[in-house]
């Protein structure tokens, strides 16, 4: 998304630590305060790792690369944290802590495909005004529709780290283009945005949520490519093709 302005020199180095693993929403708008409470930020240290969304007082959801480090190795649990409930990133929000993640069971480690997530966090997420959960759709989403994006990654491929969380409106693409544009990582499940006209996903967004009317109708998961604001495609885990799977995983441990 659009560049923010020049920073301190504190802020700076800030910027430099929180990029090391990627981040930004390339051309998008600054959010408005509470706009998207149920936006979340899964970090490491000061490393923002991905996007997420909010969608229960005790779960949210993430691209499940998100989660492995580049030997497709479990990142440990006590390593990450989740921080919520603000529009500025590591700002005026607060932090939680990760409790478990459960990866949908056909994700293979390194590869694209149901690159979905649920995790639990230890305690229950402080719902206010600014941190709101989301509702699943609870079917694959029509065609042809404009969604919203948003998250705190990359304003370009070679950029900073966005501290506003930015927004954009993208169009879905068919199915068959979808397929096509994806080629071999395409599954029934996926869902491809059009970056054409310039804004899109980038490294740090991936995991964050597309919305339409309301519902949480999409999980980003990967810039066919691998290199944003080149007009390919963005690729979204279809939330509402797997919707059952999330609320059999929450009803679980609800039983527990």
């Amino acid at each position: 998304m659009t560049m923010i302005p020049r920073a301190n020199t504190a802020l700076v180095l800030l910027a430099s630590l929180v990029d090391a693993n990627g981040s930004r929403i390339v051309d998008g708008e600054n959010a408005e305060r509470g706009q998207f409470p149920y936006q979340v930020t899964l970090t490491q240290k000061l490393l923002v790792l991905c996007g997420g969304v909010l969608i229960h007082e005790r779960f949210f959801l993430t691209a499940a690369h998100c989660l492995f480090d580049a030997n497709n190795t479990l990142f440990p649990l006590n390593s990450l944290n989740v921080f919520y409930g603000s529009e500025k990133l590591f700002s005026n929000g607060k932090y939680n802590r990760i409790s478990k993640v459960l990866v949908h069971d056909q994700y293979e480690h390194g590869n694209t495909q149901y690159d979905l997530a649920l995790v639990e966090v230890r305690r229950s997420f402080e719902l206010s005004f600014n941190a709101q959960p989301i509702a699943l759709a609870e079917s694959a989403l029509e065609e042809q529709q404009t969604l919203t994006v948003s998250g705190f990654g990359r304003t370009s491929e070679a950029g900073n780290t966005s501290f506003k969380l930015k927004h954009a409106e993208l169009s879905t693409l068919s199915s068959a283009d979808c397929q096509t544009a994806s080629g071999d990582g395409w599954y029934e499940g996926a869902l491809c945005l059009d970056t054409s006209s310039g804004a899109g996903f980038c490294t740090g967004d991936y995991g964050g949520p597309a919305v339409f009317n309301g519902t949480l109708v999409g999980i980003g998961s990967y810039t066919v490519g691998g290199r944003c604001g080149t007009g390919q495609p963005d690729v979204f885990v279809d939330v509402g093709h797997f919707s059952g799977w999330v609320q059999s995983q929450i009803d679980g441990k609800e039983d527990e």
